[in-house]
């Protein structure tokens, strides 16, 4: 069945398309907030007249803009306007997080002067959650969807019930409706409302081109035949070929899932002597939604490594397995196959060690040496990617640890996307050892990770953090609320919230300690000893072993560090001031006491 998908289960979302569908599509209701009159004729007028007709395509925020161009709509055609919203982001996964579609869909509802309801059905992870990526197009070019949108439900409005009814009760109907409205072969919509509305008779296939290449793929059609067949043909197409697969295999059948896609999907390698002989129209990226250069950054312990892995495997296949291990499986075999490259920075990284230097080879005549350049990981992966099909993706750990302008040199420049390869103002270098001519492939992705505990991003080269999108990862104590030790009662995410507190209160959010450290934690045992070997060590280096303010944020009381006065020597009395030595409880006991919990906690 085409409402199969591998990474989830989506039924708390095809039945908010079903309550859409009666409440909204057939009948005048709303989805958010149930008992409201939105989905009108004249509502959908409204917004034909004050979005429609005064579009506003240039640069700038997606929503700034919008917030304009509804500055002379009704109350009302602005919450409808946030439904639509709504209903533009429900396809959508790992393009934009549930957190933020719950956001923004609030954000334009709070335009009408009233607020969404604290709870709300429609605004659920398990709904928001998505289906399959839309891809950067989709995102670029909500404003073009978003005219579809409007000029089909003002015309499905303007239709008796019985014809309403029936159009979103019919799916082949439903789809030759939309056609009628699509101009060109962009519109990504066309191909996702009939999948939400109709999951069991239309793939989650946003792009008509996948839909091409599947049944090419598998050759359920040629070249020429899919260039030839309407949206009609190409769905009716692909459910016979699903049906014929799912036969075939005897099991349940999804085109982007595992040994599928790659039937249709098939990187294609392409060897040549240099980078610069290529035809700048020969590697083409992949269909993906992600920027090129990403930095994470966040506290110690908040998930940088692995979140940078699941990204990498994500640019690489298209998704990532869901499964811990399996992610980690496909991360180590995309590593085998040399499509993902790692290098940690630190203080004595140089340009040499990175993109390129000199170094000593020993001479044929075993007489001395001769210094010949060697290509740095950075210009290996460029090379790579510039020989063969499929996105690249290469790693830098603790990218602010190196002086980035020094290591990266003048290739910072070639870093943005219109300055690489096949751009619009594609950029070549020469490179200062081999003489060589350099151009940075569109399929090679840069990964960062960046501790702030470390060095705050204010402090970055002003050139590379305009180059680099960040992402934050702060400490996220939900992670920890399930998780119950087998032989005590004591609350993880509170313990960390209460040592967060301190931290911040001390030192600044950039800080704190992040809830990755506490996740394998299963016992009381298994607390302390992060405590005593990650935590108490780490507040040592905050805190330069002043042991007193290390103390204070551990509670103040001597559960973890007790204190006991130093004698005042001979000849001082009078003149010095208190003196302590502590000792970590752990060290001396192999535990600490649950009372010290209890005072970090500040509980009685």
């Amino acid at each position: 069945m085409a409402r199969y998908n591998p990474s989830a289960d989506l039924s708390p979302l095809y039945e908010t398309m079903d309550r859409l569908r009666t409440d909204c599509l057939i009948n005048d209701g709303s989805l958010l907030s149930p008992g409201r009159s939105l989905w009108t004729a004249d509502n959908f007028a409204g917004l034909q007249r004050t979005y429609v007709q005064n579009l506003d395509a240039g640069d700038g925020n997606f929503f700034e803009k919008l917030k304009a161009q509804l500055s002379d709509s009704t109350s009302d055609g602005r919450c409808l306007m946030a439904e639509l919203i709504w209903l533009l982001y429900a396809f959508q996964r790992s393009d934009v997080a549930p957190s933020t579609k719950d956001q923004k869909v609030r954000e334009v509802w709070s335009w009408s002067g009233g607020e969404l309801q604290p709870e709300v059905a429609a605004l659920t992870d398990p709904v928001l959650q998505g289906v399959g990526r839309a891809g950067q197009g989709y995102n670029n070019n909500k404003w073009r969807e978003l005219v579809l949108l409007i000029t089909a439900m003002q015309d499905l409005k303007a239709k008796p019930e019985n014809e309403r009814r029936h159009l979103v009760s019919d799916g082949e109907a439903f789809a030759s409706w939309m056609d009628v409205h699509v101009e060109g072969d962009n519109r990504q919509l066309r191909h996702i409302l009939p999948f939400l509305f109709f999951p069991d008779d239309y793939e989650r296939i946003s792009a008509a081109s996948n839909k091409r290449d599947i049944l090419v793929g598998f050759g359920a059609a040629s070249p020429a035949e899919v260039r030839s067949m309407s949206f009609v043909e190409l769905d009716a197409a692909l459910v016979t070929l699903r049906k014929e697969l799912e036969a075939k295999h005897g099991s349940r059948v999804d085109f982007y899932e595992g040994d599928f896609r790659t039937v249709w999907q098939k990187p294609k390698k392409k060897k040549k002597t240099s980078a610069q002989e290529m035809n700048e129209d020969e590697v083409v990226p992949p269909w993906n939604n992600h920027e090129l250069n990403t930095i994470f950054y966040g506290p110690p312990g908040t998930g940088k490594t692995f979140s940078t892995a699941r990204r990498a495997v994500e640019i690489c296949l298209g998704q990532a397995p869901e499964d811990p291990i399996a992610m980690r499986q496909a991360y180590n075999q995309l590593v085998k196959d040399e499509r993902i490259g790692f290098v940690t920075f630190h203080q004595s990284y140089t340009y040499e060690d990175f993109v390129e230097g000199l170094r000593p080879r020993p001479m044929a005549s075993g007489a001395g040496f001769t210094l010949e350049p060697e290509a740095g990981i950075f210009k290996i992966m460029a090379e790579r990617a510039s020989e063969q099909q499929g996105n690249h993706v290469l790693i830098i750990d603790e990218i602010n640890r190196a002086n980035i302008s020094k290591v990266l040199g003048e290739l910072i420049t070639l870093l943005e996307s219109d300055k690489r390869m096949g751009a619009s103002a594609a950029t070549t270098v020469t490179l200062p050892y081999s003489k060589s001519a350099f151009c940075l492939p569109r399929n090679l992705y840069i990964l960062g990770t960046m501790n702030t505990a470390d060095r705050s991003i204010s402090l970055l080269d002003t050139a590379l953090r305009r180059r680099f999108v960040f992402e934050e990862l702060p400490p996220d104590m939900s992670i920890l609320v399930d998780i119950e030790l087998d032989d005590s009662a004591l609350d993880l995410a509170a313990v960390l919230t209460s040592i967060n507190q301190r931290l911040i209160y001390f030192l600044g959010e950039d800080a704190q300690i992040g809830h990755a450290w506490f996740m394998e934690a299963k016992t009381k045992a298994d607390l302390d000893r992060i405590m005593a070997f990650k935590v108490i060590p780490l507040l040592r280096e905050y805190f330069h072993d002043d042991l007193e303010r290390v103390r204070i944020v551990l509670g103040g009381g001597d559960g973890f560090l007790s204190r006991s006065q130093l004698p005042v020597p001979n000849g001082a009395e009078g003149y010095a001031e208190d003196r302590y030595r502590y000792s970590d409880i752990y060290r001396e006991e192999g535990a600490y006491p649950e009372e010290a919990y209890i005072t970090l906690l500040d509980r009685s």
